[in-house]
């Protein structure tokens, strides 16, 4: 098996070029417009959606561009970063919430959210 591509909703356009694009260096490789009929029969939602699909070495995401906040409880994406340190501070430097949780003996568990509430746990390659 092998994972294809991860769908998210984005409530701030700006997040596809700041975050997804300058922050995990993700390139954009297509981007279409998801009709209203179909957005309605997939998902629910009676409008048409801007669609964006960016992807990085084997990690891709179509990002849904939507007005409608969606709560994403403890969904979350696990990314590894070659230095971590720099893309928290980096992070902290744009405005993006930044959660550390240090652990005993272990390494400190670190979560990133666009400003759409996607979550992103951050690991280390």
């Amino acid at each position: 098996m092998k994972l294809n591509h991860i769908a998210l909703n984005i409530n701030h356009v700006d997040d596809i070029l700041n975050f997804y694009q300058n922050m995990l260096g993700m390139q954009l490789q297509y981007q279409f417009t998801l009709s209203a009929s179909l957005s309605r029969a997939f998902f629910g939602f009676d409008q048409e959606l801007p669609v964006y699909f960016y992807q990085k070495d084997h990690v891709a995401f179509e990002l849904f561009v939507t007005s409608k906040k969606i709560n994403n409880g403890i969904a979350h994406a696990c990314l590894e970063i070659p230095d971590r340190e720099s893309f928290i501070a980096q992070c902290q430097d744009m405005g993006y919430p930044v959660n550390c949780v240090e652990r005993d003996s272990k390494p400190n568990l670190v979560f990133v959210w666009d400003k759409s509430g996607n979550c992103f746990e951050i690991k280390e390659e």
